[in-house]
Parts: structure tokens; C-alpha cells; sequence
């Protein structure tokens, strides 16, 4: 005993000692090597889990009771336990005990087999996993030796081959690569099929076989060096492009970060299912009620007694119970009788009606986009439903308005602009120019990987292409770079008018001499044609990719890229191998990336920088600031005024920089530097600051017009104008500038031409408040300068702004004539941020929600999905957020509904969403056909399985009759029978294949899925008329039999049985006439329900004999059907019952047909698509009859 008590006590500080290292911040590891062969406890890293993962819930051993204690999470689970429980109880049970463990017993099996299967398959997939072979290092054979991922530990030295996935979280120590580096696909993690470099850790210490490294590596003088993400190979990436690699152990199994990201489908409760439990409730209370008058008819009919009557038999002692007692005995024998009233089979039936639907929707052709083979997906499968509710959809522009396939268009070079034309190639000399710069910039300022056509790649890519600009190409691809330069003609500020800012696209290169030179030497050989091997240029983003190849096209080959060099071929065929000193990558705070190189001619330290229009121009200093003075601050007016142009035709703009470095200013700054890659704590923020102080003073060399073929997805505005006539609120949540934002809301008609259009900036805050604001008094204005802090000096006047401009948009709404134009909202990020304060946010929600469209421009991803949550939270509104990059994760998450489009920005977005597509037209579809049915059908099943249940009340009626006894004239087996197999299919049926209305005609008239929003078609009233509606036929059901066999001497189970009879025809007569469309299936299952029943009813009658003692059902149904009373009665008694449903159904048809005809006739106030309007253009370059410059004026 004392021998177990210190097993016991050294097992504990065993697992305190495991939990205390896990938890340490700095992990410290050892390698495993000098303690191989050794037992566990002398192992040092025992204390961290193997790489084994286990996915699944359940064991084998204990699946029933785990499973049980999970379903029985569930009320209504519990609900029926207790009245089964309550049945073998002998003073209130209503049947067999046994009779009433069935209904339960059916319904947790048939979801235990469910959980069961989907573990087994959970089961399956980690057994696949765990016993993948990898290599791992072996000291006694002195080699890699073949291994199972659930053998690797941490502290292994693993090695990974070319296109295996890595078994755990890795450091990179060694590759096959002579620079050190390796390339990876993380498209199992964050769906990105681009490759991504890996480095190996420099300079690592050995001492006695041990490596020691504790999140940082250690140099000999003891100083600790952090190491990044750049060295750190995850669990699920693939090696690609690499023969091998071989990296330490230092996450494993469940620590590893795809491990701690996984977990597992969201669960989203739809709007319907928590309406449906508040009917559950009512149900409840509904039964108790029904159970409350039935004892109180119990005591009263045994009060009533002269005497004891022989069929009341007291126990063994004697003794009867009071009437009182009795009577509180009979509450819970109704509650048993009764307990059908509460759905037992609804929600299992829900699940198999969305799986269902699920099934259609992902089959549906018209959501499968041929030219990238991507199908509709459903990740969440039990919000289908509330596709067809969504009132506010806040989508993304680009790539999901957009195409989002960059193409390099043109671009302004030293303040002059210069158009693009494909193969554009050009001979240059080695010196460098500015020309010569800004196209090296574009082919070395960026992080993409080279990788050659040749290498095996396991999925399919599609290279980026560079579309013409204009109609001639060059027939020849050789010639002097500066004679490239000299035949460019610069755009004329002639054709630039104030009413017409764009670009002519009819500009063109003319053509070059046939004969060029290198550096002054004449080239020789063919210099049109690329020898090398066809090449594949893996880009993080579209646009990275567009430079790259707008550079090859002129020329500027980007060859090879490792950790320390870039290789660039020159138009003249010369190869410049660049020394990359730093790379300064890019991130969402600095908008901006910087490459550090030196050029090999010149040896100078160059950095080239290119970034976000805005994020440039600060480090430039603004166009009109005074230092920059003459010729520079020229290019950079003429640069801005190129810019604004460009952002007003819908085009995302790049500006590229340069800036040369003295050998000091780089020794100085590369001091700070590695103090900050060789952080541990705050690494990442000290590393950015570093980025900034070099990042200053830059001189601008031009910037690109990367045209994001910002030309419109297909079928964008007939989409968007379809989404508004289905009384849907569309917002579009964007970082682009205002100008390119306006442009594309007017070509996707989220404006219209007759809009007024509210801009809200908080630039120049006071002067906006005086030109903008009617109500914005003297007497406000002063209030607001005195107050003495200038946040709330802003505030006031950003408060005095809203309600200018809410003061106008009502007094539009409350224009009597109907004429008065809508209204839309321009807002940027910088005035969002101060309307979703607390004290401004409800007068902008009040503001927004009177707006016809709201365009938020320079909105960053936290603000996109504060402004899903506020407007989700505030209006009590359904919400749907579609998006295709990772800037858009936070904003679909945040939504009701969150759609991933799976486009150019990787698949971040897909994997975070509940359901994928790959064109923003399919929302239409979706939403407006699918949504509907969805809703419409679960809707509809739901109340039909509430007023189904309520079949219990002839049970209820019985009781008048039989001095509330708890006794049932149907066979406890028919009854039960009667819910779980004679009726059980057809609503299932309905809820999964009912179509209300066609596809054609839900996406011609949009309108009709308005019926959906808001209370929709589940209403309060429409539960309880459906209740109210069974009530009355059971009545019907009840008391017509009831009359036709009165003072008759059938006995009690031969008058049930024409009950359920006439209870199954009327039941399923009535889901007949709630049947929209008839096909083959319906037929199917609704006779054969009706087969099912008689069949089962016979067999039942003719053998079980003694199945329910003392009651007798031999041959009743048999008897009853060679009567002629018995066909009469069902007729006469359904129809009778299903009267109040034909003028019922004749009202709301002739009322649907009556909408239809008036939607037929409805036609949109403008037809004329803005797209095609070439005065649109005008209205934003300061056309006097643009509908935002009406607005000021007027105001």
C-alpha cells in the first residue's frame, strides 16, 4: 500500500512537472539523439505529447454511454426519458412500460448510428494519418531510417522529401538547395497553392551531439538569437521544388498549429430553429394544459360517484385513493397519454430535410463554374434556411465584384505617363536611369517565387497572362532601351479635360530598330528568343504577378530569386545577379514593401520600394509640401493628378520608389536591425519599426496603372439590381480609394444616376461643416471650437455632420409625391472609425439604414466586421458577408451567413465561410431560388409536423367519455407505429422536394423572396392557425365516427379504428393540398405511406394476438373493411375535416396569382445601365452634374 501511495505521488508530480513545462512561455528542447535507446522517464522531452493525433470522441468501449450523455444535452431527449421513466410507475402508467421506451429508444439509436458512422470516419482519417511513413534519424544506424508519423517526437531530426507533407512543426536546419532554402505549399492550411520560401537557421551550435534551442538559437558567445517564422516549417505544408530537407522536432501531435487551429465545423443556430423552440414551449404548455383538465375531470367524475363502481379495484390492503389523489395521478398518466403533442422526431427529422437540401444545392449546374472546375460547396449544413431571410449583405469589391486579374496597363514614369503594349521588349545599358530603375523595381521589388515549367507540380496552375492594350504588336523584340524610351509618346495633357480624365486606350508603342545595343556594345545573336526554360512565377498576390510580367514583357527577365540574390536578365540578354542585403516585407500597418539590394554595376546600396499610393506619398512628402521644391515636386504633382485619374476609372494603383543608401547609413541602420530580428519579445513590432526608419525621404520614380480587370465579374449589376428587388440592402465594404469605389458602385449599379449622393470625410472637418451642413448652426459651430479637447472638438462637428445630413435623408423619405431620388452614403475609414464610437453609432445606423446604398471606403478588415456586428446587433437584421480574400475572413465570420468566393486571393476565405462559390452571379441563384426553397420547405414541414402531432387530441376528446381515465382507444402499437413509420416520410419528402414557386419564375420576379425576410412565413399566427386547425379536425375526425357508431355494440378498438383510418387520410390529404409540384416521388411516397399503413395494420390484426393483454386487436381492421359503413364514414369524415382548407387554399392562390400579375407589370424606375454611360465619368472628374456635387451644392 505504501508502494502505491509513492507510485501514486510520483504520478502526480509527474503530470503537475508536464503541465508546468508546457506552459513555460520559452520552450526549451534537447535533441533526442545521445538519449536514444534510453526508457521514457530518462527521456528529456517526455513532457510533450507524441505526434499520434486523435480526432474522434468516442471509444469503441465507451461510444454508448459518452454517446447518451451527449444526446442527452437535449431537452427534448430528456423530456421523453422522464416520461418513460414515469411510465413504470403502476399508479400513473398509461400503457406497457415497455410500449413507451420505443419512440425513444428509435430516435437515440438512429442518431447514435449517425455519430457513429461520421467517427468511425474521423477514426479512419487519423489512422491514415498517424501511420504515414517519414524518415527519421536513427544514431545507431547512422542514417534516415523509415518511420510512422505517430513515432516522431520532439527532439527528432526529420527529413522530408519533395512533395510529401511535413508530419510536424519543423526547424529548418538543412535542404538540398545550395542557398538554404526550401519552398512550400500551404494550401492545406490557408488554401494558398503559391509557393513559399522557408530558410534554414544560420550558424547553429553543436556541442556533444546536443542542440539546444529554446525559440532562439544560441551563438558561441551566448547570445540569443530569435528565430521566425522563416525557418519554421508547419505540420500539412508540402515541400515543393526541393529534393529534400531535414528539420528538428519542436512542435508535435496536438500542439502543432494546424492542430490548435482545427476546431473542428462551427455550429451556427439558424433564426427558424430558435423560433422553433419557442413553439416547443408552447407546445409544453399547451400539453400541461390539456393534462391539467383532465385531472380536474378525473376528480370531478369520481366526486360525482354514488358509489364505487366494480372497475375501480383497490390494493391489497382495501384501500382506494381519494378523488383528489387520483386525480393528481391522472395529470401524469395524460402527460403520458398526451406526450406525442411535443415532436419527438422533429429535429432528427430536420437534419435529414438540410442534408437533403445540401445535396441539391451543391448539384445545382447553374452554381458550377466550368472554367475553374469549382462547384458550389455547403460547409455549414444546418443554416441552409437562412439563405432565405437575408436582408443586408455586405460584399467586397475586389474579386468579388471584380475580376481581380491584374493586368499592367500603364504607367507614369518621372511625372510623365506612358501606355502598355505586350511583348514590349527592349535592349538596356547597364547603367542605370530612371527608366532603367522603375522597371528593375518592378521585377526585383517583390517576394515572388521562380520555379521553373518542368517540375512536377501535384495540382493544376494557370499562369498569369498580360493582355493587349492595343491592336499592333511588335514584330520585332529588339532595341535600344533608351530608344524604347525615346519612341514612347507621353499622354498629352490636351486630352485630359476636366470633363475626361481617363487614359486613351488607343495610345501605342511605335515600333523599334531592328538593331539595338548593350552598354554600347553592339548585341549579337538573336535576342528575341529566351533560351532559358519556360518559367512559373509563384506571386502571393495577383498583382505581384501582373509587374513580374510586365517587366518580362519589357525585357527584365526575373530569372532566379534566393534569400541573398535576385537574377534579372536584361532586354539585351545580360544577367545582373543583385545582392539582396535585406528584404523588408510587406504588412497591412506600413501598406508597402522594400527590398534592400546592391546593384552589381554600380555597387551602390539601393532600396526600392513600392506601396499604396497614400502609404507614399507621406514619405515623400505630400504633392504640395515645401520641401520638395522644383523638379521633384513637379513629378510628384503630375504623379498625384495620374494617380487620381487612374483611381477614378476603377484601376488599383502602385507607387514605386528609390533611394540610395550610403555605406554608413546601411552599417548604422543594420545595427538596429538584427537588434530586432534577434529579438524574442516584441520581435514583430521592432522589426516594423526598423522598416520605417530607413523607409524615409524617397525619391519616386512613377507608378503603375495595374488594371485589375476591374471590368465587372459577369452578370455583376443584374445580380446587385435582382438582390434589391428582393428587398435586400447591399453594401459594398472596400480599402479602395473613394474615386475607384464611386466608379465601380456606378458600374455595378449599387448607384444609380438619379441617386444623391452623401460624401462623408473627415478631412477638413470644419470647412465640410460649414459648406454641408444646413442645420449646422453659428451658434453649434462656436460650441464645438470651445471645447478644449480636439477629440471631442471632432466629435461634435462629425455629430452636427450626422445630423445634417439625417435631417435631409428624412425629409427625402417623407416626400409625399414618391419622386424624390434615393439616396446613397460614401463613406471612408477614418470617419467610419469615429461613427462606430458609442455616442455616434446609433444616429449613423439611423442614417445608414435610410440610404438606399452604402459604399465604406479605406476600411480596414476589424472595420468591415464592426460594421457587420452593428449593423447585425442594432437593426436586428439577417446578414450575409461575401468576401474572397483573407482581408475578409473577420467580416464573414461576423455575419449570419458568410459566403467565401474561391477567387485570386488564395482560399482563406472559403475555409472560414459556411458556403463557397466561385462567382458572385451565383448569388442570385442561391439566394433568391435555393434560399427560398429552403425556407419555404422547413418552414412549412415544421408546421405541418406540429399540426400532425396535434393528433393526439382525439385521444384528449376520448376522455369526455371515459371519465378521464388515461385509456386509449387505439392499440398502443398502432399509435406508435402511426408517428414513426405511417407518417414519417412524406414531410421529410416535403421539406426536401417541394417547390412553391419555379426557379424561372423566383428569378424573374426577385420580389416574391421577400415573403421570406423579416417574420416570414413562420409566423406566430401561422402556428398557432395550424394548432388551431387541427383542433378542429380532430373534432371532426373524432365526433363523426363517434355519431355514426353511437348505441352500437362494437367494442372500443373497433371504434379506434376508423379514427385512424380517417386521422391518416386527413393528415395526408392535407400535406396534399399544401404540395406545390407533383412528380414522380411525391406519388411514391404518399401511396406508399397509405400501403404501409393498411399492410402493416392487417399483419398486425391477423398475428398479435397477445401483444398488448388484456386488449384483443384480432382481425379488427379485417372486420372493418367488409363493412360498407366503414368506407363511408372515412369519406364523408376527411372531407368534411379538410373543408376549410379549399377556400382556404383558393384565397391565398388567387392572391399569389394577383402579386405575380402585379410584379408581370412592374418595370425599374431607370433601365439604362450606368456602365454604358459615358457621362459617368464625367460626374467624378468634376461634371457639374454629378449627383454628389448636386448634393453639396444644394446643401
Amino acid at each position: 500500500a505504501s508502494r502505491a501511495r509513492d507510485t501514486t505521488k510520483e504520478d502526480g508530480k509527474e503530470k503537475l512537472l508536464r503541465k508546468r513545462v508546457r506552459e513555460r512561455d520559452i520552450r526549451k528542447l534537447v535533441s533526442n539523439l545521445p538519449y536514444e535507446g534510453l526508457e521514457k522517464m530518462k527521456q528529456p522531452n517526455r513532457h510533450f505529447p507524441g505526434n499520434a493525433i486523435k480526432t474522434t470522441k468516442y471509444t469503441l468501449l465507451f461510444f454508448i454511454p459518452m454517446n447518451l450523455f451527449e444526446q442527452f444535452h437535449r431537452l427534448a431527449n430528456i423530456y421523453f426519458l422522464g416520461l418513460a421513466i414515469l411510465n413504470f410507475v403502476p399508479v400513473v402508467n398509461a400503457f406497457q412500460p415497455e410500449v413507451a421506451l420505443i419512440p425513444i429508444c428509435v430516435i437515440l439509436a438512429l442518431t447514435a448510428l449517425k455519430d457513429g458512422w461520421e467517427d468511425f470516419r474521423r477514426y479512419q482519417s487519423d489512422r491514415k494519418l498517424n501511420n504515414t511513413p517519414c524518415f527519421i534519424y536513427c544514431r545507431k544506424e547512422q542514417q534516415f531510417v523509415e518511420r510512422r508519423w505517430k513515432d516522431v517526437r520532439v527532439g527528432d531530426f526529420v527529413k522530408v522529401i519533395c512533395n510529401e507533407i511535413i508530419p510536424a512543426d519543423l526547424l529548418l536546419l538543412h535542404t538540398s538547395d545550395p542557398n538554404g532554402v526550401c519552398h512550400i505549399e500551404t494550401a492545406n492550411l490557408d488554401g494558398e497553392t503559391n509557393l513559399k520560401q522557408r530558410r534554414v537557421v544560420p550558424d547553429l551550435t553543436v556541442e556533444n551531439g546536443s542542440l539546444t534551442f529554446s525559440c532562439c538559437r544560441e551563438k558561441p558567445d551566448n547570445v540569443k538569437v530569435g528565430i521566425g517564422i522563416e525557418s519554421l516549417l508547419l505540420r500539412g505544408c508540402t515541400v515543393r521544388n526541393t529534393d529534400h530537407t531535414v528539420g528538428f522536432v519542436v512542435y508535435a501531435g496536438h500542439e502543432t498549429k494546424s492542430m490548435l487551429n482545427n476546431n473542428g465545423p462551427r455550429y451556427k443556430r439558424s433564426k427558424l430553429e430558435r423560433k422553433l423552440n419557442t413553439d416547443v414551449i408552447f407546445c409544453i404548455i399547451l400539453l400541461f394544459a390539456m393534462c391539467l383538465v383532465g385531472a380536474l375531470g378525473h376528480f370531478s367524475w369520481l366526486q360525482e360517484l354514488p358509489s364505487v363502481p366494480p372497475y375501480l379495484v383497490p390494493d391489497s390492503h382495501g384501500h382506494l385513493d381519494s378523488p383528489a389523489l387520483s386525480g393528481f395521478y391522472m395529470f401524469f398518466t395524460m402527460i403520458i397519454l398526451l406526450q406525442v403533442l411535443i415532436p419527438i422526431s422533429l429535429y432528427v427529422s430536420i437534419e435529414l430535410v438540410k442534408i437533403g437540401q445540401v445535396f441539391f444545392i451543391t448539384n445545382d449546374i447553374d452554381l458550377y463554374d466550368e472554367e475553374s472546375d469549382t462547384p458550389m460547396q455547403c460547409r455549414a449544413l444546418n443554416i441552409t434556411e437562412d439563405l432565405g431571410q437575408i436582408q443586408y449583405i455586405f460584399s467586397d469589391k475586389t474579386g468579388t465584384l471584380t475580376e481581380n486579374k491584374m493586368v499592367f496597363r500603364r504607367c507614369t514614369v518621372m511625372g510623365t505617363e506612358y501606355p502598355h503594349c505586350e511583348n514590349g521588349k527592349a535592349s538596356s545599358s547597364g547603367k542605370t536611369d530612371p527608366y532603367l530603375d522603375f522597371f528593375l523595381a518592378l521585377a526585383i521589388c517583390n517576394t515572388v517565387v521562380v520555379s521553373t515549367a518542368t517540375v512536377r507540380r501535384q495540382r493544376v496552375s494557370a499562369p498569369f497572362t498580360v493582355t493587349l492594350d492595343g491592336e499592333e504588336r511588335w514584330r520585332t523584340k529588339v532595341g535600344s532601351f533608351r530608344q524604347t524610351i525615346s519612341s514612347w509618346r507621353p499622354m498629352s495633357n490636351r486630352s485630359r479635360t476636366s470633363s475626361n480624365c481617363s487614359v486613351l486606350e488607343e495610345d501605342h508603342f511605335n515600333s523599334l530598330a531592328k538593331t539595338g545595343n548593350c552598354g554600347g556594345r553592339k548585341s549579337t545573336g538573336p535576342q528575341t528568343q529566351d533560351t532559358s526554360p519556360s518559367l512559373r512565377y509563384e506571386a502571393e498576390s495577383p498583382d505581384e504577378a501582373a509587374l513580374v510580367h510586365a517587366a518580362k514583357a519589357y525585357g527584365f527577365t526575373l530569372l532566379a530569386r534566393t534569400p541573398g540574390s535576385v537574377t534579372v536578365r536584361l532586354p539585351c540578354g545580360e544577367e545582373l545577379v543583385f545582392e539582396v542585403l535585406d528584404t523588408l516585407a510587406f504588412d497591412s500597418h506600413r501598406k508597402r514593401m522594400s527590398v534592400l539590394v546592391r546593384h552589381p554595376v554600380t555597387s551602390e546600396l539601393v532600396l526600392y520600394t513600392k506601396g499604396a499610393d497614400y502609404a507614399i506619398m507621406e514619405l515623400l512628402g505630400t504633392p504640395y509640401a515645401e520641401q520638395l521644391k522644383g523638379k521633384q515636386k513637379r513629378i510628384a504633382a503630375d504623379t498625384q493628378r495620374h494617380l487620381d485619374c487612374y483611381a477614378k476609372e476603377g484601376l488599383r494603383t502602385l507607387c514605386f520608389t528609390k533611394k540610395v543608401l550610403s555605406e554608413r547609413a546601411y552599417k548604422d541602420w543594420s545595427v538596429s536591425r538584427q537588434g530586432a530580428l534577434a529579438a524574442i519579445d516584441n520581435r514583430e513590432k521592432l522589426i516594423m519599426d526598423t522598416a520605417g526608419l530607413l523607409e524615409t525621404n524617397l525619391t519616386l520614380l512613377g507608378n503603375t496603372r495595374v488594371r485589375i480587370e476591374d471590368r465587372l465579374q459577369e452578370s455583376v449589376p443584374d445580380t446587385i439590381v435582382a438582390l434589391r428587388e428582393a428587398g435586400i440592402q447591399v453594401w459594398v465594404l472596400t480599402g479602395d480609394k473613394p474615386e475607384t469605389a464611386v466608379n465601380i458602385g456606378y458600374a455595378c449599379r449599387l448607384l444609380d444616376e438619379g441617386d444623391l449622393v452623401i460624401n462623408m470625410s473627415s478631412k477638413n472637418k470644419v470647412r465640410r461643416m460649414l459648406i454641408f451642413n444646413t442645420s449646422f448652426t453659428q451658434q453649434s459651430f462656436l460650441s464645438a471650437l470651445s471645447s478644449r479637447s480636439k477629440s471631442k472638438r471632432i466629435n461634435q462637428f462629425f455629430f452636427c455632420s450626422v445630423t445634417a445630413h439625417f435631417t435631409e435623408v428624412r425629409r427625402y423619405g417623407n416626400d409625399p409625391t414618391g419622386l424624390a431620388p434615393t439616396i446613397s452614403l460614401v463613406i471612408d475609414g477614418r470617419t467610419l472609425a469615429m461613427a462606430l464610437e458609442s455616442d455616434l453609432v446609433d444616429r449613423f445606423v439611423d442614417l445608414a439604414r435610410r440610404c438606399r446604398s452604402v459604399l465604406c471606403c479605406r476600411v480596414t478588415p476589424l472595420q468591415k466586421s464592426a460594421v457587420v456586428k452593428v449593423i447585425r446587433e442594432k437593426l436586428k437584421v439577417m446578414t450575409l458577408a461575401v468576401g474572397d480574400g483573407a482581408n475578409d475572413v473577420n467580416m464573414i465570420q461576423a455575419a449570419d451567413v458568410g459566403i467565401g468566393i474561391s477567387g485570386q486571393e488564395g482560399m482563406q476565405a472559403v475555409m472560414a465561410s459556411d458556403f463557397a462559390i466561385s462567382r458572385f452571379k451565383h448569388l442570385k441563384k442561391l439566394l433568391l431560388v435555393h434560399g427560398h426553397w429552403c425556407y419555404t420547405r422547413l418552414a412549412n414541414m415544421i408546421i405541418y409536423f406540429f399540426y400532425k402531432n396535434a393528433y393526439v387530441n382525439l385521444l384528449f376528446w376520448y376522455q369526455f367519455f371515459c371519465g378521464f381515465s388515461g385509456t386509449a382507444m387505439i392499440d398502443y402499437w398502432l399509435m406508435i407505429f402511426f408517428n414513426l413509420f405511417f407518417t414519417s416520410a412524406p414531410p421529410i419528402m416535403f421539406g426536401i422536394m417541394d417547390k412553391d414557386v419555379s426557379a424561372e419564375t423566383l428569378l424573374g420576379l426577385p420580389e416574391l423572396y421577400r415573403t421570406g425576410q423579416g417574420t416570414g412565413e413562420y409566423k406566430f399566427s401561422t402556428f398557432w392557425t395550424a394548432m388551431l386547425d387541427a383542433f378542429y379536425q380532430s373534432l371532426v375526425c373524432f365526433f363523426i365516427p363517434y355519431w355514426v357508431y353511437e348505441d352500437s355494440d362494437i367494442d372500443v378498438f373497433t371504434f379506434g379504428t376508423p379514427l385512424n383510418t380517417v386521422s391518416l387520410f386527413t393528415i395526408l390529404l392535407h400535406l396534399s393540398i399544401e404540395i406545390k409540384t407533383w412528380t414522380v416521388v411525391h406519388w411514391v411516397i404518399m401511396l406508399g405511406s397509405v400501403a404501409v399503413y393498411f399492410i402493416v395494420t392487417l399483419a398486425y390484426s391477423a398475428i398479435c394476438v397477445t401483444c398488448n393483454p388484456p386488449s384483443n386487436p384480432y382481425w379488427i381492421l379485417q372486420s372493418q373493411m367488409a363493412d360498407p359503413m366503414f368506407y363511408l364514414t372515412c369519406i364523408i369524415t376527411t372531407v368534411l375535416a379538410l373543408l376549410p382548407r379549399y377556400p382556404q387554399y383558393s384565397h391565398i392562390y388567387t392572391s399569389k396569382h394577383d402579386t405575380f400579375a402585379k410584379h408581370i407589370t412592374y418595370k425599374p424606375r431607370s433601365t439604362q445601365n450606368p456602365a454604358n454611360d459615358d457621362s459617368m465619368e464625367k460626374k467624378w472628374c468634376g461634371g457639374p452634374e454629378s449627383p454628389l456635387v448636386h448634393w453639396t451644392q444644394n446643401s
